[in-house]
């Protein structure tokens, strides 16, 4: 049953990096990828279902994460839960990411994007799995 509920939380926050990336700020990133790398051209569709499998993947392992935390600290209540989430996030996404901007030059506006997906990435798995049980 735990592995239904982190793939369910798996899916919410891969979901969201779509409507993340081409809904709501899709325009700026990309134009903000393109002034930093110049123009490219669109990658084969074997590229992109390859990029689509592997951010799958690391939803899973981070909800996975999430769900194994979860359950060893003995939370169950939704304000604990989040807290938790928005902890992981700051402390190993949202510090990742900016070594990797700030080694690659990357703008502030892609940190912000990138960073905010995470965090709420973060606090959805958390819910899903904290409602679980």
């Amino acid at each position: 049953m735990i592995w239904l509920a982190i793939l369910c939380a798996a899916a919410a926050y891969w979901v969201l990096g779509f409507v993340w990336y081409s809904l709501l700020f899709g325009g700026v990133w990309a134009a903000e990828q393109i002034r930093h790398r110049g123009e490219r051209s669109g990658g084969a569709k074997g590229e992109f279902a390859g990029m689509m499998i592997a951010t799958f993947v690391s939803n899973l392992v981070a909800s996975a994460a999430i769900a194994c935390l979860l359950r060893r600290m003995g939370i169950g209540d939704l304000f604990t839960a989040l807290k938790l989430g928005a902890g992981l996030a700051v402390a190993f996404d949202i510090t990742t990411l900016t070594i990797v901007h700030v080694w690659e030059r990357k703008s502030t506006k892609v940190w912000m994007i990138d960073a905010s997906y995470h965090l709420i990435g973060c606090l959805i798995a958390a819910a899903i799995l904290v409602s679980w049980w």
